[in-house]
């Protein structure tokens, strides 16, 4: 059996900042997702941590032995070692996924400010189905299995009915809640995502009862912002949002 270590988290310190940023990558993605976003930060003057959910970047059955649950963990980790190092302000950051955790992190925790981008506002089980097959075939494919292998994983994503039913679950959670934050937001979604996502992003905004919130599409980006041709107009309205805070 072939075994795959999950990717690393990454931390990048910056020496005397006071003010530190969690970064959450997408669902099936890694922490790749949002790394050069990190290093921007980094060199900006942030400290800046980024946790690896458990079996993402290895192969889809070990993807799916945990579920949304155990990534809102490893999030919530991910912010306790920021604390642990010594941060008060914190500034939660996701895309996709990690946008979903990051509004869960406004929602329960005492959070300095949140950027979410590309954030479902729901979900159903044929997204997560496709999202799982097309992740299976991928490092099915990178990882060399032969073709019978592949298939064989990809069939068991009927078996994680399970997981896709927590999912939804805690989407549906995180919008109830949605009237609960009180930090500072911005939200963020690409005019060549699915349409779908602009729905989203402008019910989660219209959902925020307080006025420190902002909602912006940007025409170069497709779902994952923080890469791609749009990722410099991503990166600088980000950058400016976490200055205006300071």
């Amino acid at each position: 059996m072939i075994k795959v270590k999950e990717p690393n988290p990454i931390y990048l310190e910056h020496e005397g900042a006071a003010h530190a940023v969690l970064l959450l990558h997408s669902f099936t993605g890694t922490v790749r997702d949002v790394k050069l976003l990190a290093t921007k930060l980094h060199k900006a003057g942030y400290t800046c941590y980024v946790p690896s959910y458990k079996g993402h970047g290895k192969m889809l059955e070990d993807l799916m032995a945990y579920t949304i649950e155990d990534w809102w963990q490893d999030a919530q980790d991910g912010y306790a070692f920021l604390q642990d190092k010594g941060y008060d302000k914190i500034t939660v950051l996701g895309v996709s996924l990690g946008g979903l955790l990051s509004l869960k992190f406004s929602e329960t925790k005492s959070v300095h400010s949140v950027i979410a981008m590309s954030v479902p506002y729901k979900k159903d089980d044929a997204g997560l189905e496709m999202r799982l097959e097309a992740y299976g075939r991928r490092m099915g494919d990178i990882l060399g299995l032969d073709q019978v292998e592949i298939e064989r994983q990809v069939a068991d994503i009927d078996s994680y009915e399970a997981g896709f039913e927590t999912f939804k679950n805690v989407v549906d959670n995180i919008m109830i809640q949605l009237p609960s934050i009180q930090a500072p937001i911005a939200i963020k979604y690409g005019k060549l995502d699915e349409p779908a996502y602009a729905k989203s992003a402008h019910y989660i905004y219209e959902h925020i009862a307080h006025q420190h919130k902002s909602l912006q599409g940007y025409a170069d980006s497709k779902h994952l912002m923080t890469q791609g041709s749009g990722r410099e107009a991503v990166e600088q309205d980000i950058l400016h949002f976490l200055a205006e805070l300071q």
